[in-house]
């Protein structure tokens, strides 16, 4: 029975990365590997924050992060992603997959992807609020109010020693934005004893249609392609069968085309927590 690598959770803020290993590497569900065949269940518990880049933007607390999956030979589910594998070729994998389309969360507190990420009624009204210029008698300027988005396409997966990898190619599939989207990531081990410290490299590559769709303003403004690079630390210790401690802190620097946009006060989005995952 083959196994799937995550290089990381959906606090990450980014699709996880799958990969294939032989099953007696993996004896049940850790942040590196599910065994396939049957739902996973996780809880989160901790104290953490996302900074939100949009002007008036409130940052996103980090409290209780549920997470679920599901893998069988081909199809899987993790949260909000869905895919099919196509083919397996030793530590080399390839799917389809649909996955949501991330820059909503900052718009919207009862979006999806609010609920696996922290308090969703902590957050901000239900509609964009009303976004005015910090200079003096500038014009007041509303967001858009983008729809719930899922992305689409091929994924490729590897391992290669220790180090695990991904590279989505995606498109809009649900004609909201005709836009595109490429995500590559790896992740690397660099440390382990009692516990594991771990980096994960990667970035998001938006296209203009993508940007503007998120961060476009009438008259004001229209963006370009933006690319987006993050990296993250993280540090996992078991604590029981059930119980592990775990701690990372990530930082997303964000691309002209979407920092140029006069509803976005900042050029990156940090994301910080510690906390306890109890597996059920």
């Amino acid at each position: 029975m083959a196994v799937r690598v995550g290089v990381f959770a959906i606090i990450a803020g980014v699709s996880p990365v799958h990969a294939t290993e032989a099953d007696d590497e993996c004896q049940g569900a850790t942040d590196d590997c599910v065994a396939i065949g049957g739902w996973n269940f996780s809880v989160a518990v901790g104290a953490g924050v996302r900074t939100n880049p949009l002007v008036n933007g409130k940052a996103i607390p980090l409290v209780v992060i549920p997470q679920f999956s599901y893998y069988g030979k081909r199809f899987f589910i993790d949260n909000l992603d869905f895919g099919f594998t196509l083919a397996e070729r030793g530590t080399n994998t390839f799917n389809l997959i649909a996955t949501p389309g991330y820059d909503r969360v900052y718009f919207y507190r009862t979006d999806l992807q609010n609920f696996f990420i922290g308090f969703p009624n902590a957050l901000y009204p239900d509609s964009p609020a009303l976004v005015t210029s910090s200079t003096p008698g500038a014009t007041k300027v509303s967001p858009p109010a983008p729809h719930i988005t899922y992305f689409a396409g091929p994924e490729w997966t590897f391992k290669y020693g220790p180090v695990t990898g991904q590279l989505d190619l995606l498109r809009d599939a649900t004609g909201q934005n005709s836009g595109d989207e490429i995500r590559g990531a790896l992740g690397i081990p660099l440390l382990k004893s009692k516990g594991t410290v771990s980096a994960n490299i990667g970035f998001t590559w938006k296209s203009a249609a993508t940007v503007n769709y998120y961060y476009r303003v009438p008259i004001l403004y229209s963006g370009s392609a933006a690319f987006d690079p993050f990296i993250k630390l993280g540090y996992t210790l078991p604590l029981s069968s059930k119980w592990r401690f775990n701690a990372f802190a990530e930082y997303e620097h964000l691309g002209n085309g979407i920092a140029d946009s006069p509803i976005v006060a900042e050029h990156g989005v940090a994301t910080v927590f510690v906390g306890a995952i109890y597996t059920f």
